[in-house]
């Protein structure tokens, strides 16, 4: 049979919704998107219906519904009726729910870096701003849901600027020396989010269990991916790519520790060691065996 249904991947809502899809992922354990068609354990596909219910989300959380809220809405079917009524418009949307939202958002990246994940409470947030619990949890379920939202955005915060040089460059070994180099800016942070990540998956939730492996994961991956095209270019030796990455994240958090002791050696041989203790491991001859 013939539709003129489109299908997209994870990666293509994403693009289109500007939703991580760790987000996205959320929201369908919870119930708020229907579910995609799988075609097998590891790929769905979803439709434009996804993007509508995505964007409604998105209106009725700026305008300060709650997640159980907005569930109701979807299920009563108010996501076809209010695009039909106003197509591309916000009209859930208030200002001053929105700056609400955004500043609880703020201040939870900053307490989230500086505390970590157990050790930032909700009253923190709101003593801060100084608004009731209440009104917290008009906007987020829990603290969990606001752990899910912080995180892609301290990843953005921290390394917007730095990927797009990244992607442009081809040389594993290079690649990775302006991974190092982007990080060591926002060192103290970026050992923040690995430690956040580790407490989330010593989690007994599985969605924040979840939240932490993929969080560590998404580190750790672009790190193996460069490894391992350096192995296969002959540019490094043979190692194992998991246990490599994981050592290179050892190595940034071992500098840190010295910056928080007050031991930071100067910038230029501290750079020229972190260079050295990243790549000095993996060059070698061709097919050398390691």
């Amino acid at each position: 049979m013939i539709t003129n249904t489109r299908w997209y991947r994870i990666s293509d809502i994403e693009r289109l919704s500007g939703i991580p899809r760790r987000t996205i992922h959320f929201y369908l354990q919870e119930g708020l998107l229907h579910q995609p068609r799988r075609t097998g354990k590891t790929m769905a596909y979803y439709d434009d219906r996804h993007l509508e219910e995505l964007a409604f989300i998105r209106r009725a959380k700026n305008g300060g519904m709650p997640l159980t809220a907005i569930r109701a809405e979807i299920h009563a079917g108010t996501v076809r009726t209010e695009a039909r009524r106003h197509p591309g418009r916000d009209s859930s949307v208030t200002e001053r729910g929105y700056k609400t939202r955004e500043n609880i958002l703020r201040l939870a990246c900053e307490l989230l870096r500086e505390k970590g994940y157990r050790n930032t409470k909700v009253t923190d947030i709101t003593s801060e701003l100084n608004i009731g619990k209440g009104t917290f949890y008009f906007y987020f379920s829990d603290k969990k849901e606001l752990l899910l939202e912080c995180v892609p955005r301290i990843f953005n915060e921290l390394f917007s600027e730095g990927w797009n040089m990244i992607r442009r460059e081809r040389d594993p070994l290079k690649r990775l020396e302006l991974r190092a180099r982007a990080v060591l800016p926002v060192l103290h942070e970026f050992c923040a989010i690995v430690q956040l990540s580790k407490e989330a998956i010593e989690d007994p939730d599985p969605k924040v269990h979840s939240l932490g492996e993929k969080t560590l994961f998404s580190i750790r991956r672009p790190l193996e991916s460069d490894i391992t095209k350096g192995i296969e270019k002959g540019v490094f030796r043979q190692v194992d790519p998991l246990v490599a990455s994981t050592v290179m994240i050892g190595i940034m958090e071992s500098i840190n520790f010295l910056a928080v002791t007050g031991k930071t050696p100067s910038t230029d041989t501290l750079w020229n060691s972190v260079v050295e203790l990243i790549t000095s491991g993996l060059r070698g001859s061709p097919g050398a065996e390691g």
